[in-house]
């Protein structure tokens, strides 16, 4: 039988908020891009301003930018911390997505199937946009310019998908709820429309310039085909385009704040916490079991 004048064993726990986390996890990026990029203008910056075809740029891309020590090694050690966060970000949308749609009523099963065929679809391109920007940042486009060049496409076009799923499933299942008045906390629903309407934002900023990214490196690469690349400043525009949906796309990965606003990531020791459980518990509480125990006997 417990005593109450003995002390419960600590319980030793690690919390941390999933805004924090977010914040950590989207500025890594952030701070490595801008570390790498004065890092390389420092001291490599006779490698970074030229292009495949020999053309001299105003701006670097970025694929230059990572593609040199000691830019490289700045950028990679920023991806190494932020890319496993992700993975438990991913975990989190996919719950809340299942989550919401076990509460939506639908009259079509139709409709159901589908969304519930996006919510892995969702996860799906998530996992391959982190497994794209793992590739191109550990693999640089002058070790393996093909490569590099494939997995920079997957990680743009995992990133798109992503995007627009993400969207669709917040029209249709958490503002569908909100709609249905049945997430009572009005401050969470604040939360989620300012979320969805800046994710909305960011994802046509981010598809225009992704076109713009498109017609600029069409155009680059016929003037290197024709050998006219010398005068050509596609590929700065390319550059240029290239920052700007990162930044984006960063932004984009920032409204995790307010999608998970009370969430909290906890590391708690189990044997612990089942001991403090049963300390806890009144005198009167465990002889009550233990005469439930001997009666069912």
């Amino acid at each position: 039988m417990a005593n109450k004048n003995e002390i419960a064993p600590s319980e030793t726990s690690v919390r941390i908020s999933i805004p924090y986390l977010a914040n950590v996890i989207v500025s890594l990026p952030l701070i490595g891009m801008v570390a790498s990029f004065i890092a390389s203008v420092l001291f490599t910056k006779e490698q970074i301003f030229e292009s495949e075809c020999g053309s001299r740029n105003f701006i670097p891309s970025f694929s230059s930018v990572i593609g040199v020590s000691p830019g490289k090694y700045i950028w990679r050690m920023a991806i190494a911390f932020h890319c496993f966060p992700r993975f438990l970000i991913a975990s989190l949308y996919h719950n809340q997505f299942k989550t919401s749609l076990s509460k939506v009523k639908y009259d079509s099963r139709l409709k159901y199937f589908i969304l519930k065929q996006l919510i892995s679809l969702n996860t799906f391109f998530e996992l391959c946009e982190v497994f794209g920007l793992i590739l191109l940042s550990y693999i640089s486009s002058k070790e393996n310019y093909s490569l590099h060049e494939k997995a920079f496409i997957l990680f743009m076009l995992s990133s798109t998908f992503r995007m627009i799923t993400c969207l669709i499933l917040f029209r249709h299942l958490l503002f569908k709820l909100w709609l249905n008045n049945d997430v009572d906390d009005k401050n969470k629903k604040f939360r989620l429309q300012t979320s969805y309407q800046w994710k909305m934002r960011l994802f046509c900023s981010a598809f225009i310039f992704s076109l713009l990214l498109i017609f600029a490196y069409v155009r680059h690469t016929s003037k290197c085909s024709n050998n006219i690349g010398q005068p050509s400043t596609a590929w700065s525009y390319f550059s240029a385009c290239e920052y700007i949906i990162c930044c984006l796309i960063m932004g984009y990965h920032a409204t995790v704040c307010w999608d998970f606003n009370h969430f909290e990531l906890t590391i708690y020791n189990k044997t612990t916490a089942k001991l403090n459980y049963s300390f806890m518990k009144s005198e009167g509480e465990i002889e009550n079991e233990q005469k439930d125990i001997h009666s069912s006997r």
